[in-house]
């Protein structure tokens, strides 16, 4: 095939996916994420902590959260689905939450003229780090899909909704506090006229933040100094070469090693062919794309433990490059195809001498199970030992 027929054969492609209505993105999502309710409620042992809480609290009428500093929002719809129909309720309830945060995010695409929606919201619904959670009992959806749709509802002028939404999803994950304060200060920069209604829904959306944290603190016998803390093992695991490592290779495993280096070079062709890249890269909602994603790595950078803590700049990154590449949709069909074969291919560049006590790694390439592939081994593994 010849550099023409690639470009063509690339647009036509791109032409058909922007002609997918939203409802039949988030059907294909749907049907994908479906076969993996069957499945237990999940690979993470904190699927099964957040279960546990609420059958410990039927039998004490005892809080204990799950874990700190507390995610009480999805403690909460988790023991009434687990009532209802065990684990494939609570993977259903994860399931509904994640089309809501598909559909959320192509609505502020649409409000927010960024371009190629359909082709990024379905990129966003088969990364691997959303196809594996949106099935599992666990919160990282459920707080990003309360946030988006609550910021969805925002662009809608919608503000007693927004506010409850966005209450629930920092309920569900205290860390999602960051990305509504930093989208709440763009609009307030961005909407003059709107600033009396954001700073209501602002305080109020505390309000309900802060009443979700009460049964925690109180658990904590209102002791602040215990609340934030975590557990992080062995400190001679968290050396600064260690810490770095952990970061950057972390950062590769949410994205696959392709689809990085493919951003690579998405990331010097756009500031080589734009006008004034800087400037324009910095302003705007390019700009709150660029901030939300430097403050979510900062903190990961704090605490390089799981990768699902990346989550958040997902859509910011889908954002950022939808702008970037408005009038060269091919690099994102590429960037699509890549993120798409990570779920079932996985290049490694290194392993650890010691999985559980990364203190050192040797270095090579290794084809190996893509992320998907791997946690539906996992979580058939615990199904059946």
């Amino acid at each position: 095939m010849n550099s023409y027929s690639r470009q063509n054969f690339l647009k036509i492609t791109h032409l058909k996916i922007e002609e997918i209505p939203a409802w039949v993105i988030l059907l294909i999502a749907g049907l994908l994420y479906l076969p993996l309710i069957f499945l237990g409620y999940g690979s993470d042992s904190d699927s099964y902590n957040v279960v546990r809480t609420g059958q410990y609290f039927v039998q004490t009428l005892d809080y204990l959260p799950s874990r700190l500093p507390g995610y009480f929002v999805h403690e909460v719809f988790v023991y009434f689905l687990n009532l209802i129909g065990g684990s494939i309720a609570c993977n259903l309830g994860t399931l509904a939450m994640t089309l809501l945060m598909l559909g959320s995010f192509e609505d502020i695409c649409s409000r927010l003229n960024v371009p190629h929606k359909q082709l990024l919201t379905l990129t966003f619904a088969i990364h691997p780090l959303v196809w594996v959670n949106a099935a599992s009992t666990i919160d990282y959806l459920w707080a990003l899909g309360f946030a988006l749709c609550g910021i969805a509802f925002v662009l809608r002028h919608r503000y007693v909704s927004a506010t409850i939404l966005l209450g629930l999803a920092i309920g569900s994950r205290l860390s999602t506090v960051l990305l509504i304060l930093l989208v709440f200060a763009f609009l307030w920069w961005k909407q003059e006229g709107d600033r009396k209604q954001l700073a209501l829904c602002t305080f109020f959306t505390t309000l309900i933040a802060a009443m979700m944290y009460l049964p925690v603190l109180d658990f904590l016998e209102w002791d602040f100094s215990r609340w934030l803390v975590l557990s992080t093992g062995d400190p001679e695991l968290w050396t600064f070469s260690l810490r770095l490592g952990r970061f950057g290779y972390k950062n590769l495993m949410f994205w696959g090693l392709p689809a990085a280096l493919w951003m690579v070079v998405m990331i010097i062709f756009g500031f080589l062919h734009t006008h004034d890249p800087v400037k324009k890269w910095i302003t705007g909602l390019n700009g709150l794309s660029l901030l939300v994603i430097l403050c979510y790595e900062i903190l990961f950078y704090s605490a390089p433990i799981e990768i699902e803590y990346l989550l958040p700049i997902l859509p910011f990154v889908l954002i950022l490059f939808g702008l970037a590449f408005r009038s060269r949709p091919g690099f994102l069909l590429i960037f699509f195809i890549l993120i798409l074969l990570t779920n079932f291919l996985w290049l490694n560049p290194a392993r650890s001498l010691n999985p559980n006590q990364t203190s050192e790694v040797v270095y090579g390439l290794w084809l190996e199970k893509g992320y998907l592939l791997k946690d539906i081994s996992l979580r058939l593994s615990m199904l059946h030992p």
